[in-house]
């Protein structure tokens, strides 16, 4: 039978939930992850662990924060004056804002509080500091 090893494609049932249970992301039957392994566009630590799976097999494995969205930093936390905004801009707690650089990067923060004349703008991934658990299935292997 064959087993998954770098440089296959593969096609992959996958459910992503964090330790509370909460399903975050879910690849099923109708939108399958197709993934070429080793190549390193999912979670190079999970790759590593689909390696050596057969077709039908089933897998759970647990993903540290440094393997998944990283440790959460609260250097990425920063307090900035409110008309750093554009006029207009829903500035509320919860709220996601994108930021434009002007080197053309993107990035997204939430509003972690408002204040008077601030408001606390949190850079981190929202799974940031977060374990993740993978369910995964491998529905096909290709070459």
């Amino acid at each position: 039978m064959k087993v998954v090893k770098n440089g296959d494609k593969v096609k992959l049932l996958c459910e992503a939930k964090l330790e509370n249970g909460e399903i975050y992301y879910k690849w099923g039957e109708e939108n399958p992850l197709e993934l070429i392994i080793g190549e390193g566009t999912f979670f190079p630590a999970a790759e590593e662990k689909i390696k050596d799976m057969k077709e039908g097999e089933t897998k759970t494995i647990t993903l540290e924060p440094n393997e998944a969205f990283g440790p959460y930093m609260e250097e990425l936390v920063l307090e900035v004056p409110k008309e750093a905004f554009r006029p207009g801009a829903k500035l509320e707690k919860g709220s996601r804002i994108r930021i434009n650089t002007p080197s053309g990067k993107v990035f997204y923060g939430i509003i972690s509080e408002v204040k008077d004349d601030t408001v606390i703008l949190d850079l981190n991934h929202p799974l940031a500091g977060k374990k993740i658990i993978l369910t995964i299935t491998v529905i096909s292997i290709g070459e």
